[in-house]
């Protein structure tokens, strides 16, 4: 019993991890300068973080000259040293 409970808690664990969780939220600011975009955006289940409107650091790979504030869009992020880092983000429709 002891083996099932830990391969279904390994199995739920990877299914997280290989599956980040989607966030909606619309641009408020951004600052390609400094690697930074502020968003308003819905609760974030992962983190028990309530809706808000925060900045978020970038990964130098996204292209943020498409972005404009003003636009519904949809992200993920990473947790590092503390900070919110958007890895992935895309315009809703």
């Amino acid at each position: 019993m002891k083996k099932f409970i830990i391969a279904l808690f390994c199995l739920i664990s990877s299914y997280a991890f290989a599956n980040p969780e989607w966030i909606n939220g619309e641009i408020i600011r951004i600052d390609p300068s400094r690697d930074r975009i502020v968003l308003k955006h819905e609760y974030i289940p992962s983190i028990k973080m309530h809706a808000m409107t925060m900045p978020f650091g970038t990964t130098k790979e996204l292209n943020l000259e498409t972005y404009r504030p003003g636009d519904k869009v949809r992200f993920q992020f990473k947790v590092e040293d503390g900070a919110l880092n958007i890895t992935t983000i895309e315009k809703l429709k």
